[in-house]
């Protein structure tokens, strides 16, 4: 077993440990018997829904080249989140650049670069939710520090991202590079010039991913389906709470969805197990709803999302015919 697959899983057991702590079963079984279906056709009908509009955002990201659908896209991206639930190291990401390079005999970090630009995006379009919620409906010191934190970081890579790209310095660090490299001996000198080169290559190829952002158009089209992916999952989040009759609001699933948007950065064993979990009950104990009945609700709502993406995903990996011997080769 790797480190990194030891860190997830200590990980997971601490938090498991600390949500089972002292929990009270009755309570747990209660609150699952308390779920109603009234809204379970919402609830997968906006689901799927945001599914293909980030397949639009996509599209948008690649400049709308016409060589893309939306409706393809979104089918990826379905099989890309899927991945991510099952596969450490965000596999499903790996996979849509490598699937899409290949059909379209595009290159494959160029890909990659769009999908880490949407990745930012979807940051800052959680962080500017978790504010909102922050601001109207609780200003706690301790989120509020979270919010910003993340905040920090996802603006932060975007500055820095859009400064690389339009200063496009590669060039200039790859001839600085090669000439360190000639004063090796030269036993040393070629082997490292062939590095060099794949490096500025790939870097070369994965900046080319950000070139949306010299297209106004395009790029505003994907704020703005940031926007509204985000608000519809919020509202999704929203159903699923609802469904207990908790008597919380919107503001709820505000919270409920930034927080476990968030708790995936966290390293941990399959689907996320332990952090979904402790953001969960971190975003409801706000409102007062002790542990019990939050990790009831977290179970019910990661399943219903699991079975979605598992079923929509499944079919679209069989319709693409990619077997997961690549997809892992290609993810390590």
């Amino acid at each position: 077993m790797s480190k990194k697959k030891i860190v997830a899983l200590l990980i997971t057991i601490i938090l498991l440990g600390a949500i089972f702590y002292k929990i009270d079963w009755a309570e747990l079984i209660r609150t699952f018997k308390d779920f109603d279906f009234k809204n379970i056709w919402q609830i997968v009908i906006f689901y799927v829904l945001t599914l293909y509009i980030r397949g639009i955002r996509w599209k948008a990201l690649l400049l709308n080249d016409k060589k893309y659908s939306s409706l393809n896209l979104g089918e990826i991206f379905t099989v890309g989140s899927m991945l991510n639930i099952f596969l450490p190291a965000r596999a499903g990401d790996v996979y849509r650049a490598y699937y899409l390079g290949s059909v379209k005999e595009e290159r494959k970090m160029k890909v990659f670069g769009s999908i880490i630009l949407e990745r930012t995006l979807d940051g800052i379009s959680v962080f500017l939710m978790l504010l909102a919620a922050i601001l109207l409906y609780c200003r706690q010191q301790w989120i509020l520090h979270i919010a910003y934190g993340i905040g920090a970081l996802f603006i932060g890579s975007l500055i820095i991202f859009y400064l690389v790209f339009k200063f496009d310095k590669i060039e200039e660090i790859c001839n600085w590079l090669n000439n360190l490299a000639n004063k090796l001996p030269e036993k040393f000198a070629n082997a490292s010039k062939n590095l060099i080169s794949k490096l500025c290559s790939y870097s070369k190829s994965f900046m080319e991913g950000f070139t949306v952002l010299d297209y106004p158009l395009y790029w505003g089209i994907a704020c703005v389906t940031s926007v509204f992916v985000w608000g519809i999952e919020a509202y999704v989040a929203y159903l699923i709470v609802d469904s207990f009759s908790l008597g919380l609001g919107f503001s709820a699933g505000l919270f409920v969805l930034s927080l476990i948007s968030f708790s995936t950065m966290i390293p941990s064993t399959s689907v996320f197990l332990g952090p979904y979990q402790v953001a969960y009950l971190m975003a409801l104990g706000i409102f007062g709803i002790e542990k019990s009945t939050a990790l009831a609700v977290s179970t019910v709502h990661q399943g219903i999302l699991i079975i979605i993406l598992t079923i929509l995903g499944g079919y679209y990996l069989l319709k693409f015919n990619i077997s997961m011997k690549d997809i892992n080769k290609n993810a390590q």
